[in-house]
């Protein structure tokens, strides 16, 4: 039975172990039956049931009494206490036990004795003495270099390194470099040894190279890479690629370069890590090992936007990983040809994957579906995907983040559903699980965006200062300064929405949402009560136009049209000028910067009349941008008769175009009364500037004609065009002829 046990643990069977040596539980006072009791009591602390352990160990020792113990099994059942006791949290008491343990050598196995040792350590190392834990081990070490258990000695010694050390002659450090192998790696591999390294490597004998030799190597290089500076990084990574190169067969050499790997990511070396993960998977011999490069690499791929060969890659990892692991694999593939297709299918195919139980994959499947339902567009859809979802998965571990999901597109749905938003807001507190804390400041900008769609703007100002306030360092701070932003200027409070942009902007410099600040920044300085608070305006836009992103035309052009309104003519005709003249005639923003160059540029005409032909210009060819849409052409239409008027006749310099000003205010009025002008302002403003130019001309029956056409259109001005046809006949007594003879 005890054989059968042991050939079952070492098949990776425990639990079929503890069933083999309950058969030896009676008589229990049987030294058969404490053996086989102890043996499970160890079993059990490996597998981490501590309390079954305990309970067993208890049953033990109140079945018998001390000394009805095999003397032979008396310090396995007081080793396997302190271990209890340690896993217990109870470090004084197991400490001295492994003291005592100690100090009887002669009573212990030898690999049992090595265990007490580093047992004695973690206690140590529990009751905060790291130093004297790691010295311990060290000093171990060097009495049993080839002790059995040097790989958990050395995993101690990593954990309990400092994070941060600071120099180099740490004494830990300085042990390890006199364990370190002395034979040089070839010249070739990974990496070879620089020169400033290969002074430290002078040849000997091959058979230097032990496990102590290993273990010693790796880590200290991880103690080196922990230091931090531009050297000892250096250093590091020669040491850690050395040890595959001269113990290619050591079970650190492919640990050591997927620690390799993963510094090279950190330092920004992606493509060299990929080659690293790349070659385990071809060459270590292990599956899982082969699997973490895998994944690692796929992981790289996907960053570098590589989708095909991630999902791969993910799909390669799942077939050498296993459980939790392979599952995560598995998704991972199918999200990445998700994120590459959002209309992919999202079914799992069982038959490649026979290990996965039926309910790991149910579950997986219900996982792509709430992650598919995330990537639908547009919001509506999204809506109705998540809604679907919650519905065919009321229990899944995601259920509040699908509500909050929902909740969000419903508010980005044209029109915004803030019934359904209010909905699932409300159900998020009693959802099970609850909503993960790092999603809540997402909730809260939801609920912030609710507040403000539902139009209680001073509760929803209140809300987004207290999201500032509790998560400065979040990228919820950044949404919830631009939406107070947006409601102080709303709610006229310009100084202080100024305020909040302009620290909004300098925590994003450069990018769009710093534009955006900036840009709502300067309108809040435009609308200040100052002149000095309009000026720093202009500064404030000038800084957006710098950023090169989507707002820069909008920035533009709202800097130059306060520029016009301050009376700051060069400097908006200068900027206007360079931007129209750049912008492509396809560009949506070329009408509207032509429109306030031209009115720049006019404002400036009575000073510099020259510039009055560069208007012109401008107006003739935005007609052609807007022969299809009659209101605009009316505006540009009553703006060229405007700079008409003032420029001179090339024929009579001593007369300006008026004639031609006519031409431009007939062809918007030269049209049939029905159906009615799709635009009245500019219809009529050309009615009526041509009817001032025709009295100053005392072309009494054209004016009259003029004002009754305006008239007969039934717009706005209609009854005061009327009037004036009326007023301009008795005042120059022109009747209209008599009806005809009948």
């Amino acid at each position: 039975a005890l054989t059968t046990a042991s050939l079952q643990l070492s098949l990776g069977l425990p639990d079929q172990a503890l069933d083999t040596l309950t058969l030896l539980a009676t008589p229990a006072d049987s030294p058969a039956s404490i053996l086989s009791t102890l043996h499970r009591v160890e079993i059990l602390i490996d597998l981490k049931k501590t309390t079954q352990a305990r309970e067993l160990l208890t049953t033990l020792t109140t079945l018998t009494t001390l000394t009805a113990i095999p003397p032979t099994l008396r310090p396995l059942a007081s080793f396997l206490n302190g271990l209890l006791l340690l896993s217990e949290g109870k470090f004084s008491p197991a400490e001295l036990i492994f003291t005592q343990l100690l100090a009887q050598p002669q009573s212990h196995t030898l690999p049992r004795l090595h265990l007490i040792t580093i047992a004695k350590a973690d206690a140590q190392a529990a009751l905060g003495n790291t130093p004297q834990a790691t010295s311990s081990l060290l000093t171990f070490i060097a009495s049993n270099p080839q002790s059995p258990f040097l790989e958990p000695c050395f995993t101690r010694i990593i954990a309990w390194l400092p994070e941060k050390i600071l120099t180099p002659d740490h004494p830990t450090l300085t042990q390890l470099t006199e364990w370190l192998p002395q034979t040089p790696p070839p010249r070739f591999g990974y990496l070879y040894v620089d020169a400033p390294y290969a002074a430290l490597e002078s040849p000997t004998d091959p058979s230097d190279i032990t496990d102590l030799s290993i273990f010693s190597l790796h880590t200290l290089a991880i103690g080196l890479h922990r230091i931090g500076t531009a050297p000892t990084l250096q250093q590091a990574n020669h040491l850690l690629a050395r040890i595959p190169l001269i113990a290619p067969t050591h079970l650190l050499a492919p640990r050591s370069l997927l620690t390799l790997a993963r510094w090279k990511m950190q330092a920004g070396h992606p493509q060299q890590a990929f080659d690293i993960f790349d070659s385990l998977r071809l060459t270590a011999t292990s599956p899982t090992t082969r699997g973490q490069a895998s994944f690692t690499n796929a992981q790289i791929a996907f960053q570098n936007g590589q989708k095909n060969l991630a999902a791969n890659l993910f799909l390669e990892a799942s077939s050498l990983l296993t459980g939790q692991n392979q599952a995560s694999a598995l998704l991972n593939s199918s999200l990445t040809r998700l994120s590459e297709n959002p209309s992919a299918t999202t079914t799992l195919i069982q038959s490649k994957n026979p290990q996965l139980t039926t309910q790991l994959t149910a579950s997986l499947n219900a996982t792509l579906s709430l992650e598919k339902a995330l990537l639908t567009q547009p919001p509506t859809a999204a809506s109705t995907a998540l809604t679907t979802f919650l519905t065919d998965h009321p229990t899944h571990p995601r259920t509040a983040e699908a509500r909050l999901a929902l909740t969000e597109s419903a508010l980005r749905s044209t029109p915004p559903d803030l019934t359904l938003a209010r909905t699932q807001l409300e159900a998020l507190p009693t959802s099970q699980p609850p909503l993960p804390p790092t999603h809540t400041p997402r909730l809260l900008i939801a609920q912030l965006r609710l507040l403000i769609l539902s139009g209680q703007k001073e509760p929803a100002t209140t809300l987004a200062k207290s999201i500032i306030q509790d998560y400065p360092a979040s990228p919820t701070f950044t949404q919830a300064s631009l939406i107070l932003g947006k409601l102080l200027f709303e709610s006229g409070d310009y100084n202080q929405a100024r305020s909040i942009l302009e620290n909004l902007a300098a925590t994003q410099p450069g990018t769009p949402l710093s534009q955006a600040a900036l840009l709502l920044a300067a309108r809040s300085a435009a609308l200040g009560a100052t002149d000095q608070s309009r000026l720093e305006a202009i500064s404030l836009f000038q800084k957006a136009i710098a950023i090169d992103a989507p707002l820069r035309s909008l920035a533009r052009l709202e800097q130059a049209r306060l520029n016009i309104d301050l009376s700051l003519l060069p400097a908006a005709i200068t900027s206007l000028r360079q931007t129209y003249q750049s912008t492509p005639p396809d560009d949506p923003a070329r009408l509207p910067t032509g429109l306030m160059l031209a009115e720049a540029i006019y404002a400036s005409g009575e000073t510099t009349p020259r510039t009055l032909e560069e208007a012109l210009r401008i107006y003739d060819d935005l007609l052609t941008l807007t022969s299809k849409n009659p209101a605009q052409s009316f505006r540009i239409q009553y703006l060229r008769g405007l700079v008409l008027e003032k420029l001179p006749d090339p024929k009579n310099p001593s007369k300006t175009r008026l004639d031609e000003a006519l031409a431009a205010y007939f062809a918007v009025l030269d049209r049939p009364t029905t159906p009615p002008p799709p635009e009245w302002e500019s219809f009529e403003r050309c009615g009526f500037r041509a009817l001032a130019l025709l009295e100053n001309s005392s072309r009494w029956p054209a004016a009259i004609s003029i004002a009754s056409q305006i008239a007969s259109f039934k717009g706005p001005r209609s009854a005061e065009a009327a009037a004036r046809a009326v007023e301009l006949r008795l005042k120059h007594m022109i009747y209209e002829d008599p009806p005809p003879s009948p």
